[in-house]
């Protein structure tokens, strides 16, 4: 809260963060209570950082509701987006072609088509870290970097938002394995349209930068 005052602003705020010491320690002891008696994790009931690692964040606020109802609500921030960098997505394009990553993924278990993407780093301008993420996942150079605003990826859960960009590459490398990518495909923008449609694509950051991109006249 000292540090990040502005996550906790109550104003214009239709659901309450409760900041009062004496009564967050309240509702914790009555929690703790409730959870003992149904034989439920006591952890259910702890208020503030409740997770923390070199690049995220999980907090849990007590939230008062409009109805009166108190309750720990959670919300992840990733450390760059707190520490001034920005999470960033890109569209790539190289000779007429959109380029999608043929990607693993841990958290699915599953392989994706994604464009790349990535955390970014703290302290270094999105358009930086833009630049630096396709570097390091396909060995390219951008020559043209397009922002296309910000996204926030899921706004029941996530606290921070990330920066979209359109980039014409004017070089491409290999795709870093390191990274979980096998191979790039190359698709025209009809194609790209119909892997979405046909769910192919699947990937909400792919289909928020195409959705920007295209309505924006970029592709």
């Amino acid at each position: 809260m000292k540090h990040f005052p502005k996550l906790f602003d109550n104003n214009n705020s239709l659901l309450q963060i409760v900041t009062d010491e004496k009564e967050i320690n309240a509702w914790h002891t009555k929690r703790l209570k409730e959870l003992s008696e149904k034989s439920q994790p006591l952890e259910w009931a702890d208020i503030g950082i409740v997770f923390d690692d070199p690049y995220i964040l999980l907090l849990r606020d007590l939230v008062r509701f409009p109805s009166g109802y108190w309750n720990g609500y959670l919300r992840l921030f990733s450390r760059a987006n707190l520490n001034g960098g920005h999470g960033v997505v890109v569209l790539s394009e190289y000779e007429g072609k959109v380029m999608l990553l043929h990607q693993y993924r841990h958290a699915t278990r599953q392989w994706h088509y994604e464009v790349p993407r990535g955390y970014g780093e703290p302290n270094i301008p999105a358009e930086e870290n833009a630049r630096k993420e396709v570097e390091e996942e396909t060995g390219g150079s951008i020559d043209r970097l397009v922002s296309l605003g910000k996204f926030y990826n899921n706004t029941g859960f996530e606290g921070g938002s990330l920066s979209l960009f359109y980039a014409k590459l004017s070089s491409i490398g290999k795709p870093n394995k390191n990274e979980g990518i096998e191979s790039f495909v190359w698709l025209t923008v009809k194609e790209l349209e119909e892997w979405i449609a046909n769910e192919k694509i699947t990937d909400g950051f792919t289909i928020a930068a195409y959705t920007k991109a295209k309505l924006k006249g970029l592709i």
